[in-house]
């Protein structure tokens, strides 16, 4: 009887503390932002403003993207800088790690890994 109710507890605890870690979020800006944004170290970009519209999944440097997007969160541990035109040109914007945003300004069409460097 005492190993069957050891069981039934050590079974509801690691429940609840699986439930917890998978509620919880990944970062202040996730939190912040309410993007709906997979736990994956990467871009995740959207199409319209506020982390709305088609969901595209970014890993590496993308000198043009198509179709642009409008918002995004980072979810990896470095800066990203994003561009308003292919090729890493026109107008740029950086964003650290766990940030999010809600509307760039401009349709981003390209993005690389690290700080915006001056041209």
């Amino acid at each position: 009887m005492r190993t069957a109710l050891r069981k039934t507890a050590l079974g509801a605890a690691a429940l609840a503390t699986a439930v917890a870690y998978l509620a919880a979020p990944t970062s202040p800006a996730s939190a912040q932002s309410g993007f709906p944004c997979p736990r994956i170290m990467a871009i995740c970009a959207y199409t319209e403003p506020g982390g709305q519209g088609a969901l595209r999944l970014i890993f590496e440097d993308t000198p043009e993207i198509e179709p642009p997007f409008l918002s995004a969160q980072n979810q990896t541990s470095g800066p990203w800088c994003f561009y308003s035109e292919p090729g890493f040109a026109g107008q740029r914007r950086e964003v650290s790690a766990g940030e999010a945003v809600e509307d760039f300004g401009f349709p981003v069409r390209s993005l690389k890994e690290g700080l915006c460097e001056e041209p």
